[in-house]
């Protein structure tokens, strides 16, 4: 727009995680305005974006856009707007303009060697809403899960704005591996990762060893696993960190030395899950 002010626009379409159309209206704004945060944009206006069949329950349709209503305005976002189109299952998704200044525009590309990765949600969403989808009594508590994808990362961004940030991304369909192989190589960087400083959701790891199996977890083995090294990781978790993640949680990076300040603004404390080294640039090296 000028040199104080540029534009920052994304666009993403889900079908249902969860079976109550209002929490999922609030998950799917909260996923889309993810990625503006991750910029570290502030979010200002959406359109929706809904697929709905033809003789599908209004109630549902109300509920599933008030939902996402309520959650774009708890992030400073209006929603002017949208387009509906008939489909044989309903799909809902937001497309959001943020603001940033141009300088000061967070990619996932600028990691430099030496830096530490903190990670700011669990991950384990995929599989968790599989146990759901497949309707199966796992005795699980799902819902720190729903809670988690409901949440804003708005904090996450806030905070990473008062340190000195080198690079950020937010974790969604390539699942946590996915997108830190695409930082890995955007940064013409190494990346270690300990797989036992990664949070994961309560049940998650049983859930995978029991074999249910997200069909993320395979996509996204296809598309990473030649950039991806592991070293005496266990089978499960090996699985976990390629699996879809829903409105998940930012790994942001920045020089040790910003962590307290980091911990201090978010008002939480974060796992620091690697860090960046100058070795094996495009690879991510999983360690136990």
């Amino acid at each position: 727009m000028n040199s104080e002010c540029a534009l920052v626009y994304t666009v993403d379409i889900l079908t249902p995680a969860v079976s109550d159309p209002f929490d999922f209206g609030q998950i799917v704004a909260a996923n889309c305005i993810s990625d503006i945060y991750a910029m570290g944009g502030d979010p200002r206006l959406a359109l929706n974006i809904v697929g709905f069949p033809n003789n599908g329950d209004p109630e549902t349709l109300g509920a599933m856009l008030l939902g996402g209503q309520k959650k774009a305005e708890e992030a400073g976002v209006l929603t002017i707007g949208g387009h509906t189109f008939t489909t044989k299952e309903i799909k809902y998704g937001l497309s959001v303009i943020g603001f940033i200044h141009p300088d000061r525009i967070i990619t996932n590309a600028g990691a430099q060697a030496g830096d530490i990765i903190v990670l700011t949600k669990p991950i384990g969403i995929g599989t968790m809403i599989q146990v759901m989808l497949l309707d199966k009594d796992a005795k699980i508590e799902i819902q720190p899960v729903v809670d988690s994808m409901k949440t804003l990362n708005q904090n996450a961004s806030h905070a990473m704005r008062k340190v000195v940030t080198h690079a950020a991304t937010d974790i969604t369909g390539f699942g946590l591996m996915g997108h830190l192989v695409e930082m890995a190589e955007g940064s013409r960087v190494g990346i270690e990762i300990y797989a036992s400083k990664i949070p994961v959701f309560s049940g998650a790891r049983d859930l995978v060893k029991a074999g249910i199996a997200e069909p993320g977890i395979a996509m996204n083995q296809s598309a990473f696993t030649d950039k991806v090294v592991f070293k005496d990781v266990e089978n499960d978790m090996t699985q976990l960190i390629f699996g879809s993640e829903t409105s998940g949680g930012m790994a942001i990076v920045f020089p040790e030395d910003q962590l307290d300040n980091f911990i201090h603004s978010f008002g939480t404390s974060v796992p620091v899950i690697g860090r960046i080294t100058e070795h094996d640039p495009g690879k991510v090296i999983v360690k136990p």
